[in-house]
């Protein structure tokens, strides 16, 4: 089979139908209508085997774990998905594992309402790019720049939970199953952080690991942060699992897809109770300060923290 006989099996008129898409696939470019007072979003992500996802995974598991991460960054901003492009690279045609990359593809595509609008397809060795493009209010995106002195830092779900889950997997545990779903078929709080807009400052996906993001938001916002060990969660999945060694999971491990946003006190009340109706688990963590780099408290004790987490290179 050639490149357009793939994409016609497999991938053409697949998923959710969006009406701001104009053109979609088929064309040299997909047209998209942007509405008024509105901007455009986008980002991408490149997940390679055996790097992003073990060798020999499913269809099923690679497809859901290349659109969340790009979904997840769409949450970081506040952003409604409308559009995503495929480029997929694959040593050869297996239909069972197309098949099933191809259907869970489009079932998130209805899930979280965004249109396969494009891509490319090439022989070689298995990795998938994925750029998406969602819209958000004039104005309104969710940045990391954007944190202030003296405000709440909370975070999404649970930490720890999808880096434990890779160790299950890489293991061959037949028991934990909830940390290997945390892994295997992260959420993005794509809802939750479309309501988020009307009260955090700032915001930023967790992938790489807490710290290490949490970081970046620092950096770029021009603050410090002090983090409370004791306020972050840490699930009994993952107690189990991972003994005394559960926190370092939460602080340093990758892979959570999670948000993690600062709020200014005012809000603190507001953000709970949506999280309540979102149905979303929160931590207020800790809060943002004037002195630069993150202050790690453990019981009475403040520690300058370990900035470390998942290294692309």
């Amino acid at each position: 089979m050639d490149e357009f006989s793939i994409i016609d099996k497999y991938f053409s008129g697949i998923g959710f139908q969006h009406s701001l898409v104009a053109v979609g696939t088929g064309d040299d470019c997909a047209v998209l209508n942007v509405p008024i007072d509105n901007e455009l979003c986008t980002s991408t992500d490149t997940l390679i085997s055996g790097v992003h996802f073990p060798l020999a995974c499913s269809g099923e598991i690679v497809a859901h774990r290349s659109l969340v991460a790009n979904l997840s960054d769409l949450a970081a901003m506040g952003a409604s998905p409308v559009g995503f492009l495929l480029s997929l690279s694959i040593p050869e045609v297996v239909d069972s594992w197309l098949s099933g990359f191809a259907n869970r593809l489009s079932e998130l595509s209805k899930i979280y309402r965004i249109m396969l609008v494009g891509g490319n397809m090439a022989k070689g060795p298995l990795s998938v790019t994925i750029t998406v493009l969602g819209t958000v209010p004039r104005g309104a995106s969710l940045l990391r720049s954007s944190a202030q002195v003296g405000e709440a830092i909370f975070v999404t779900g649970e930490l720890g939970k999808a880096a434990a889950g890779l160790k299950v997997v890489e293991e061959g545990l037949k028991a934990y199953e909830s940390l290997k779903a945390a892994y295997l078929s992260p959420s993005p709080q794509i809802e939750f952080a479309q309501e988020l807009r009307r009260y955090a400052s700032a915001c930023i996906d967790i992938s790489d690991g807490f710290l290490a993001d949490l970081s970046h938001l620092c950096d770029d916002s021009n603050v410090g942060a002090e983090i409370e060990s004791r306020h972050i969660f840490l699930g009994k999945a993952l107690r189990s699992y991972a003994g005394s060694r559960a926190l370092d999971f939460a602080l340093y491990g990758g892979d959570d897809y999670e948000l993690c946003f600062s709020v200014p006190f005012a809000f603190v009340e507001s953000v709970l109770e949506l999280a309540i109706v979102k149905k979303i688990r929160i931590s207020q963590v800790g809060c943002t300060v004037e002195k630069r780099g993150i202050s790690l408290i453990k019981g009475k004790t403040k520690i300058a923290a370990e900035i470390k987490g998942y290294n692309h290179f």
